[in-house]
């Protein structure tokens, strides 16, 4: 019998976890970094043209000007407090027509922990849709801005974004040297 491996298995991530602990030692799963999401809350802040704009894109396209319904950010994936790096895992859903215009008004010289350009290919050849509820693809596309923007808020390193089906992650083990080596080769070229 096959078993078919797929980009929910919950193995993976927790591999991923355990690899991360290796590297960086100490971190933390579903880390609430307490940022606010609204984006009143950024208007004294000096993004705040920059995420006005992705914003107020997001909002024209499918014309859902209200999807921000929490006060603050959801929880990051991973964040590794001694290397000041948040460790997002994207699932084929972070893959939207919206994400790719969010990601397509960040600014040209700011630093990214992922290929800009693969994220944005990515959002063009997957075309995931999420409607429940229905502005759910407008309200990922951006707490995931958000959470590329918030080292510079909180100077951390960029976050680095991982694809869940670039790789058989849980093929990799957290106990093997050559592994270990090949995990943080992957993160060193998202840096």
């Amino acid at each position: 019998m096959t078993i078919r491996h797929n980009e929910r298995c919950k193995d993976c991530k927790i591999t991923v976890a355990k690899l991360l602990v290796e590297i960086y030692g100490e971190i933390k799963i579903n880390y609430n970094l307490n940022v606010p999401c609204r984006i009143e809350d950024y208007t004294n802040h000096v993004l705040y043209g920059d995420l006005e704009r992705i914003y107020k894109k997001l909002q024209l396209q499918r014309n859902y000007i209200s999807f921000v319904k929490a006060n603050k950010l959801p929880n990051v994936d991973f964040f590794a407090p001694s290397a000041k790096v948040i460790v997002e895992f994207d699932e084929s859903q972070h893959f939207t027509e919206l994400r790719a215009i969010s990601i397509s008004e960040y600014p040209e010289d700011m630093e990214l922990g992922f290929d800009k350009r693969k994220w944005q290919s990515l959002c063009s050849k997957l075309r995931r849709k999420d409607n429940d509820p229905p502005y759910r693809d407008e309200q990922r596309a951006w707490y995931d801005t958000l959470r590329d923007f918030v080292p510079n808020m909180l100077d951390l390193k960029p976050t680095i974004r991982l694809y869940s089906s670039d790789y058989i992650w849980c093929s990799l083990k957290p106990v093997n040297k050559t592994d270990i080596v090949a995990f943080k080769n992957i993160l060193k070229r998202k840096h």
